[in-house]
């Protein structure tokens, strides 16, 4: 059987785990369809960029020209000036024009990829284990479906096609100056390596950084999260001081490795400016010796002029897109490695079960623990025959929830088995499995929708006379109809004009709709005042007759009245019994039972 992967860590940012030309070659491979159109697009950026370098030699034509018609004493040619200017014209409108059109694609694309891959990273997230969520940090996973989302998306928008599109430029215009005059584009083929090597090599130390950055960001969202989520009880406990030391440190921490990432990364544009002067500086010195000498005509040297004009442009863009290339393809990483994640093994159901389900439940020799060498449960066994109350208690830490996770296959088991009315449960579909079951946690659960949609999430296919009726079941109907609007009132977990003791009424009328044969209550009526859990107490027990019921119990009421109490410490089972029985045996659980009744 598959044990239980819980090596799993948050991303530090210092480990690289994909090159460049891996992401580069994904990133393509998964734009499907759209690869023709993004080959198209850069097609055509080519074609644009190509156009801007024949334009210099139509002014070196144009200028020639004039120059001899000039040295000749004659004036004319007009036809031939004009349909240059046509010429030229026509040039500077596509290797510019063409532009918007480039960029209307480019965000298609780039929208379109970073849909498919929230998509896949919603598909991801409810395939992996749970372990995976218990063992990464909230905030950096929402990071990695936003933030470096958006990070993606915006480099292949603005700066993929900027990078491609100067490097064609790039080329371009050094190919025409060693057509037009070999002797000056000398000049730039000593300065071009130099500067290229210099922002490789500056490209090679920030790639870290950036990762680092990434990371760092990940763990702010995850505080700011986490204190929102929970602002409540960091009030109430007055950590606010506390909390905001811990958030001035990781907000230190992006702000530290943000200003080193661009800091070492902002040097790429001053050297490459530097070079690109200092070229151009030696073109119009070398360039005027020439002319002086007649190895250089006044066209060819005004086309020179443009070409070394020209290619600072690019070098700029380039250094400034190689950062945020960088910025794009760390971000596109830690995407990857979240849809990289190990999944939960695929299925191979062979039994299904019966129509009429009793809800026996056997525990056997199950073995299991959440590190791998280090057990948790070493031998359990127990019966629960149908229709049991059966209470489960014991300290913290002894295993009480992890008994349910393996109940509801949450989490694989080492060896053994646990049957439900005899059928082994990994026989069965995880999808069927659990949906013998309708749980009711001690954490109260409202997602944002109507309280209707919260109702009847327990059973989609529910009629509103089906919500209505759930409701009347435990006794919540009178405040949902006080409500704004009804059953229509919308609601969200966090913000929400429901009490907690009424939240909980809605979770159990969603556990009432979908009409479970097994109930898991992790002492459902623990955050409920007195006169509330009197009101439900009648519709819970209705609920509960005739099911098998696991009850992670912290009440006396509760305890005293299980069909069969199950006593955990340290991940096994120590006794087991009725409240009387084990009360005769004066073992652990009396212990337990004389200090709650004080």
């Amino acid at each position: 059987m598959k044990k239980t992967n819980n090596s799993n860590k948050p991303d530090t940012g210092n480990k690289k785990k994909y090159s460049y030309s891996v992401i580069i070659k994904r990133l393509f491979s998964d734009m499907g369809k759209n690869r023709f159109r993004f080959i198209a697009a850069f097609v055509i950026i080519a074609i644009s960029k190509c156009c801007l370098t024949a334009a210099p030699v139509i002014t070196q034509r144009m200028v020639d020209f004039l120059q001899d018609s000039f040295g000749n004493g004659f004036v004319s040619g007009l036809s031939f000036i004009y349909k240059n200017s046509v010429i030229l014209a026509v040039l500077y409108f596509i290797g510019c024009g063409s532009d918007g059109f480039v960029n209307k694609q480019i965000i298609r694309i780039s929208q379109g990829l970073s849909k498919r891959y929230r998509n896949r990273i919603e598909k991801k997230l409810n395939s992996v284990p749970i372990n995976y969520m218990d063992t990464h940090a909230t905030g950096d996973v929402l990071s990695r479906a936003t933030v470096d989302m958006l990070n993606m998306s915006n480099g292949l928008e603005s700066t993929a096609s900027s990078l491609i599109g100067q490097a064609v430029l790039l080329v371009g215009v050094i190919i025409m100056m060693f057509v037009t005059q070999w002797k000056l584009a000398l000049i730039y083929l000593i300065a071009l390596p130099l500067n290229m090597l210099l922002i490789g090599f500056i490209t090679k130390i920030t790639g870290k950084q950036f990762r680092q950055m990434n990371a760092a960001l990940g763990r702010l969202t995850e505080e700011v999260s986490d204190t929102y989520s929970n602002h409540t009880v960091v009030k109430a406990y007055t950590c606010e001081e506390e909390k905001a030391k811990k958030f001035k440190k990781l907000n230190d921490d992006f702000y530290r490795t943000y200003v080193k990432s661009r800091f070492l990364s902002g040097f790429s544009l001053p050297i490459s400016g530097i070079l690109t002067n200092i070229s151009y500086v030696a073109l119009c010195v070398v360039g005027g010796l020439l002319m002086i000498h007649g190895n250089l005509t006044l066209g060819e040297f005004t086309a020179f002029l443009f070409y070394g004009n020209m290619v600072g442009t690019p070098l700029s863009q380039l250094s400034s897109s190689m950062n945020n290339i960088q910025t794009s393809l760390s971000s596109a990483e830690r995407i990857f490695e979240l849809l990289d994640e190990e999944e939960e093994p695929a299925e191979n159901p062979t039994k299904t079960l019966p129509a009429e389900l009793k809800g026996e439940i056997k525990f056997e020799n199950v073995r299991f623990g959440y590190e791998k060498g280090a057990p948790l449960m070493e031998d359990v066994s127990f019966t629960a025959e149908p229709g049991m109350t059966v209470a489960i208690v014991g300290p913290s830490g002894a295993g009480k929830t992890t008994l349910i996770n393996l109940l509801m296959r949450f989490y694989d088991i080492w060896s053994g088995h646990i049957y439900i009315d005899g059928i082994d449960a990994y026989e069965l579909s995880k999808e069927e499995l659990r949906g013998a079951f309708g749980m009711v946690l001690q954490d109260t659960w409202i997602f944002d929708g109507t309280v209707s949609e919260n109702i009847a999430y327990g059973k989609l296919s529910a009629s509103a006379d089906d919500v209505a009726e759930a409701a009347k079941t435990v006794q919540c109907d009178y405040f949902i109809e006080k409500l704004p609007n009804g059953y229509e009132t919308h609601l969200s977990d966090e913000n929400s004009a429901l009490s907690v003791g009424e939240k909980q009424l809605l979770t159990i009328a969603r556990a009432v709709i979908s009409d479970p044969k097994i109930l898991i209550l992790d002492e459902a009526t623990s955050q409920v005042d007195t006169r509330t859990e009197a009101m439900i107490t009648h519709a819970m027990e209705r609920l509960m007759k005739g099911r098998t019921t696991f009850i992670i119990a912290h009440r006396l009421y509760t305890i005293k009245n299980a069909d069969k109490i199950i006593f955990m410490e340290n991940g096994d089972i120590k006794e087991v019994g009725t409240h009387s029985e084990l009360l005769a045996m004066g073992g652990r659980y009396a212990d337990m039972y004389r200090d709650m009744a004080g």
